[in-house]
This record gives structure tokens, sequence and C-alpha cells, in this order.
């Protein structure tokens, strides 16, 4: 099992645009062969930062979402909004839960809120 966190550095003009954009996306994201979860995280005291965490099956399944035609389309639209390069890092699972008793409900193309950024 790997698990892909992805640290991503907004404008705060771009926030509700990657919000749009990532709820729109988000079910196809899930959808991808060997996704076992995806979580979208905003960084505690900065409303501009953000992570994804995603747990797929395999490295090779993640190298299959990273070639696919979605993901082709999907970031460089999120990288066009980034106000410094994405942080991204990839983990073997070893042991326990990546994120114990947590169960987030997928947006399903429903609007995120922005927070205030000021």
């Amino acid at each position: 099992m790997v698990v892909r966190l992805v640290r991503l550095k907004f404008a705060p003009e771009h926030v509700a645009e990657f919000l749009a954009f990532y709820a729109e996306c988000e079910p196809t994201i899930r959808h991808q062969e060997g996704c076992l979860a995806l979580s979208l995280l905003r960084e505690t005291g900065d409303p501009t930062a953000f992570a994804t965490w995603s747990t797929w099956e395999s490295g090779r399944d993640l190298q299959r979402y990273r070639r696919s035609e979605f993901f082709r389309g999907f970031w460089p639209r999120v990288k066009s909004l980034l106000r410094e390069p994405a942080d991204a890092v990839s983990y073997d699972a070893l042991t326990g839960d990546a994120i114990p008793d947590f169960h987030p409900q997928p947006t399903h193309g429903a609007p995120l809120t922005p927070l205030a950024t000021e």
C-alpha cells in the first residue's frame, strides 16, 4: 500500500477556483483503479495551504493514475493556481491506519467553501 501526500499552497485569489475544481474532479480521482482513499486537508492557520492525502493499493496504481489522461488535464490546471511549487511525497505503508476513525464524506461535486484569507 502506498500513501501519497501532496502539499499545495495557493495564491489567495485562486483558493475558491481550486476548491470548485477539486470538488468537480474528486469523484474521478476516487474511482481510479487502485485508489483506496482520498482526503483534502486544509492547513491549520493558513487558509491558502492544502494537502491531498491518497492511499493506493500499489505504487503501480499510483503511477497509472499519474500517467492517465485525466491527470494530464487535472494537474496543469491545479499547478497554474499555486503560489509556490507543490511538495509531493509517497510513502510505503508499514503499520497502522493512515487516518484512524476518520471517514469524510466525498463532495461528489458539491462546492467546497473557501475560508476568509484575511
